[in-house]
């Protein structure tokens, strides 16, 4: 289920920007989250491993060509359709907050830029507690604007965003706290992912990274908020030949384990 946002955000409907929504990795290769994507597929250990909020696939596509055994959640049916289409598994419509699955069936659960969308985190802690083995892990990477939301073209034009990116995405202390809470033990935090961009406004219309359905801080604000920001870029453009949208991101690992 996906979380409903306040003031001037919406709700997200992923079915509808599902035919867009592999372009992020068109323009982006994310080594940092392929590295750590691999680390878990490398253990011996980790031979079933679950996503949570597996959308179109891609990285359980990763852990699949890896030779696991991949299962993956998604609420929305048009994303899950597309993940179908690109990796074998055991592929459910369901949310993070109850989970289709029998206790102790995963050895790694994974939440790769999906924990905000839960509309319970804890709830979804403890459902991926319940269901993975003793001894099992759990990594969970995003955004974390709480450690300096970094310079990022969304939020600096689109004000809105920033709000609600404080208000849904758990600071380091909470989401320690929330593992502990639901049972997790030995729970590490790292930079996972550092994304790096420069573009001109004319190279981003065309790339598509403006578009709402490239993020979803942008495909959350409503129509007006939208276009306002939009309307502060080009603005912003026309008054500086030298005009850039700059991106400077870190994304953060949370790992954590289930007390054998």
């Amino acid at each position: 289920m996906r979380v409903e946002l306040q003031t001037a955000m919406s709700p997200v409907d992923y079915d509808s920007i599902a035919p867009e929504y592999d372009r992020r990795y068109e323009l982006h290769d994310y080594p940092g989250i392929r590295s750590a994507v691999r680390a878990i597929a490398a253990r011996p250990a980790h031979r079933r491993v679950l996503e949570v909020g597996c959308g179109t696939g891609a990285w359980l596509a990763e852990l699949a060509a890896a030779g696991v055994d991949v299962a993956g959640v998604e609420p929305a049916a048009e994303m899950l359709r597309r993940a179908a289409s690109r990796v074998k598994g055991d592929l459910r419509q369901a949310s993070a907050e109850a989970l289709p699955w029998a206790n102790a069936s995963f050895d790694a659960v994974l939440f790769i830029n999906s924990l905000h969308h839960t509309t319970d985190p804890q709830i979804a802690f403890a459902e991926a507690f319940r269901v993975l083995r003793p001894g099992g892990t759990i990594l969970s990477i995003g955004l974390d604007p709480h450690e300096g939301p970094g310079r990022w073209y969304v939020y600096e034009y689109f004000p809105d965003a920033l709000a609600s990116d404080l208000a849904r995405f758990p600071s380091r202390a909470v989401r320690t706290t929330w593992l502990s809470n639901a049972g997790f033990v030995d729970v590490r935090i790292r930079v996972t992912e550092s994304l790096r961009s420069s573009m001109s406004l004319q190279r981003a219309l065309s790339t598509g990274i403006l578009a709402r359905s490239f993020t979803s801080q942008l495909a959350a604000l409503t129509q007006d908020a939208y276009a306002a920001g939009l309307e502060k870029i080009r603005e912003a453009a026309a008054a500086d030949d030298r005009f850039r949208l700059e991106c400077e991101l870190e994304l953060f690992g949370t790992v954590a384990s289930k007390p054998v």
